[in-house]
């Protein structure tokens, strides 16, 4: 990066103060490349994730310029004034910074929502366990009480047959 020095920008007839471009020199051999929207493309989709603070913090004056009847100058229709590629640039720039404050926050609750999912999915495998095995104690609980069942009547049958003979007897 070239050392930092001022420079006036003249947006919407207006002239801002501002800092002079440190990266001049080496945009122009990147916006030349035949590839440069696709390569805007596979950025957006696979690593915008990848987006640090500090590009962010370069980028902010940017977005944040006003003019002085404070009228916000990194937005797509002034940029439009000048080009409709620059429009989509800035659009783009800006969803970026968005995008990046944004999964600062979300971030770190899909971490916590994965951690739970997991924690979820252990705990159904508990219960389906835990089901399982209260199946099969019912299952026995349900052999025991018809055998049981099937004794007492056996029983019954023996304690009446008792009765009829004692009757008999006396």
């Amino acid at each position: 990066m070239d050392p930092v020095k001022g420079r006036p920008l003249v947006i919407l007839k207006q002239e801002i103060p501002f800092v002079n471009d440190s990266f001049d020199n080496h945009t122009k051999i990147t916006l030349k490349n035949n590839n440069f929207l696709k390569d805007l493309f596979e950025f957006s989709n696979n690593d915008k994730d990848n987006i640090n603070e500090e590009t962010i913090e370069l980028l902010e004056p940017y977005l944040t310029l006003r003019t002085p009847k404070d009228e916000e100058v990194f937005v797509g229709p002034v940029a439009k004034k000048a080009s409709a590629a620059l429009e989509g640039m800035c659009v783009w720039a800006a969803a970026m910074s968005d995008y990046h404050k944004q999964s600062k926050i979300v971030k770190p609750k899909l971490k916590l929502l994965q951690i739970k999912m997991a924690e979820l999915a252990e705990a159904e495998s508990n219960l389906a366990a835990a089901e399982g095995e209260l199946k099969e104690v019912t299952e026995l609980k349900e052999r025991l009480r018809k055998k049981f069942d099937a004794q007492m009547a056996e029983k019954n049958a023996l304690l009446e047959k008792a009765n009829k003979t004692r009757r008999k007897m006396d």
